[in-house]
């Protein structure tokens, strides 16, 4: 593969990439508790394994995820919390969300939408049946009858990951700054403006490095006509 062939292949692919990328934060607009993703390029110097070429090559970095705060939505159900801060609920299958949508189940357990039990400090958070739940600031969980069953399970997450829709996972860490507020949840920190925009250029981009790979080909053909001829 010749030199500015590779140039225009290393660009048309990270431009994909950033479709691939950008195209999820807006179908997950509305999903919430989503992270938006943002991925980073690099310049990459060849020879190398990725590069077999000298000279220098885009290449895709790392995808991180924002951290910031999605937009709170009142809807004063007691079982649904939202976090304000860098927090995530703990789940008793090793993952995480900041989707609050949470339920209590036939058992008595406070669980996600899915049934996944939603994990306090000492395991399970459980009610007796018919009691209603009170949430602190501080993620201290109150029964009507019970009395205090729990403390949230709140952790900070390094190297977050995606799962798929609201789970993640990472590596946890200590908080520093965190407010559970009972009867809201929070909706997706992806800007959907901002990603349409991002899809317009990314396409264009994508478009322009497929007519370099093209013109490059059709330079190389030319150029073996003539040394042929």
């Amino acid at each position: 593969m010749s030199r500015d062939l590779y140039a225009a292949y290393s660009g048309a692919a990270a431009a994909w990439r950033h479709l691939e990328v950008v195209a999820n934060n807006v179908a997950n607009a509305n999903t919430d508790g989503f992270r938006e993703a943002r991925v980073s390029f690099k310049l990459a110097e060849g020879p190398s394994a990725d590069s077999p070429l000298d000279g220098a090559f885009a290449e895709v970095g790392d995808v991180t995820y924002s951290q910031r705060d999605g937009s709170l939505i009142q809807d004063g159900v007691s079982t649904h919390l939202a976090i304000r801060g860098e927090g995530w609920f703990a789940l008793a299958d090793g993952t995480y969300t900041r989707d609050g949508k949470f339920r209590i189940d036939a058992e008595g357990q406070l669980v996600t939408e899915d049934g996944t039990a939603v994990q306090g400090e000492g395991g399970p958070i459980r009610f007796q049946p018919n009691e209603r739940m009170l949430v602190d600031s501080e993620g201290r969980v109150t029964g009507t009858a019970s009395g205090e069953v729990g403390k949230l399970r709140l952790v900070g997450l390094d190297g977050v990951q995606a799962l798929g829709g609201s789970r993640w996972t990472g590596r946890p860490s200590t908080l520093t700054s965190v407010q559970v507020l009972q009867g809201a949840r929070e909706t997706s920190n992806a800007d959907p403006m901002r990603g349409m925009v991002e899809l317009l250029e990314a396409s264009r981009y994508f478009e322009a490095q497929q007519k370099a790979m093209q013109a490059s080909d059709e330079m190389r053909a030319r150029l073996n006509r003539i040394q042929g001829g």
